[in-house]
């Protein structure tokens, strides 16, 4: 008998799927690592139509230049210097595309450099322009004390020009609200910059989480596919050589090793087909385990099952499916800080303590563009009805149950 016939050493899996890993920062555009140019394209889009509408406020700026009442000459290059400083301001971030923290801080230095020239041309209403560097500041800190430091050197500018041109009269300009709003923009950029930073590293986690199953599932198919055919082929492989050599001598027993054959060979198929079926069936277990880390990466408080034990096992797959789509709306649309997950035997109700349904539930939008619509029918399949509403968390409510039998 060959060796190789009794040989059933588990299949081998590679476990090499692309890792993910924390990117170099990306602000002011915050994008997940598997970002495809697509994506790259259109967070620059939103970065430029935001920096361009915040552009519009510096219009105040340009008109108490122009109605100072000096010299065109003045005026003119004011509007200039201006100028250029508005197209460093939208040009700056692409300098800062995906560097380290130390070239980024330089990078906004030059650029408050170039704003404090301003003062040569425009005199003390430059201060100003200079909302623009605290607003860039915000975006570069991953330290609060990075982006603190910042500001407060912004703010210690204006007021030294404040000092210099005298208080009363700073306040008669209106130069010593510069400080005030350059405080409450920075800090504001602040605040967005770390919940972009906060999005960011959730994508990572989702990345890694998504690499994770996937390996896990090979080796899940693996082990399912040796468990299935490995003992199997081994047995035919045994009866082939078998009736092979009693055809001659004993035919009758050859037959009867011959249709043991097929039966086994049927019996594999069908083993086969079933661990294809699961393999293509949502797991409720291991979604319980990717809905409790995600939740711990968004920092979301939540209460989630060890296990999908409690459900029936004809709803198991159905109620995977709406626990994936009830994480992704908590962690994507709600801006929750709480979170509940609930199972019976014929019920699976996800909770949170957000902002209520969003716009992309109602219409039906979610994983893979399914959402509700793609949960109702599958839920349609098994007997069971999906409904939306209000959580006693104060948030929304996704809930799935099978009706009675």
């Amino acid at each position: 008998m060959a060796q190789e016939a009794t040989d059933t050493a588990p299949v081998s899996v590679r476990t090499d799927a692309p890792r993910a890993s924390r990117p170099r920062r990306s602000f002011p555009w915050a994008i997940a690592p598997s970002a495809t140019p697509a994506d790259v394209a259109a967070a620059r889009r939103r970065w430029y139509a935001g920096a361009t509408f915040g552009l519009l406020w510096q219009s105040l700026l340009v008109i108490a230049l122009w109605t100072d009442g000096r010299p065109l000459a003045e005026h003119v290059l004011g509007s200039v210097t201006l100028l250029v400083v508005y197209a460093a301001y939208l040009g700056v971030p692409e300098l800062m595309w995906r560097r380290g923290l130390p070239s980024r801080v330089g990078i906004v230095t030059a650029f408050a450099a170039l704003c404090g020239l301003t003062l040569l041309s425009i005199g003390p209403i430059a201060v100003w322009s200079w909302l623009l560097v605290a607003s860039l500041t915000g975006f570069i800190a991953l330290r609060m004390w990075v982006a603190g430091l910042g500001i407060a050197v912004i703010v210690a500018a204006q007021l030294a020009v404040s000092a210099v041109v005298g208080w009363d009269a700073a306040t008669d300009s209106g130069l010593l609200f510069a400080p005030l709003v350059t405080v409450s923009v920075g800090l504001s950029m602040v605040f967005f910059g770390r919940q972009r930073d906060a999005e960011d590293q959730l994508d990572v986690a989702n990345d890694e989480l998504t690499r994770l199953a996937v390996v896990e599932e090979r080796a899940r198919f693996s082990r399912d596919l040796h468990d299935v055919l490995g003992h199997s082929l081994t047995v035919v492989t045994m009866k082939s050589e078998l009736a092979a050599r009693l055809v001659d001598l004993d035919p009758d027993r050859a037959k009867a090793e011959i249709a043991d054959i097929e039966r086994l060979s049927r019996e594999a198929l069908q083993g086969l087909r079933q661990a294809v079926g699961g393999y293509r069936e949502a797991d409720l277990d291991a979604e319980l385990v990717a809905a409790c880390a995600a939740f711990r990466a968004a920092g979301v408080e939540a209460s989630v099952p060890d296990d999908g034990a409690a459900a029936a096992r004809d709803v198991r797959s159905l109620f995977a499916w709406v626990l994936r789509e009830g994480v992704t709306n908590v962690l994507r649309h709600a801006a929750a800080t709480h979170a509940r997950v609930t199972i019976t035997r014929t019920a699976l109700t996800v909770e949170d303590d957000g902002t209520g349904a969003s716009g992309d539930v109602r219409a039906g939008g979610g994983i893979g563009g399914n959402g509700l619509l793609g949960l109702r029918e599958r839920a349609e399949a098994v007997g069971a009805v999906i409904s939306t509403g209000t959580s006693d968390l104060g948030g929304f409510l996704l809930r799935v149950q099978r009706g009675r039998r």
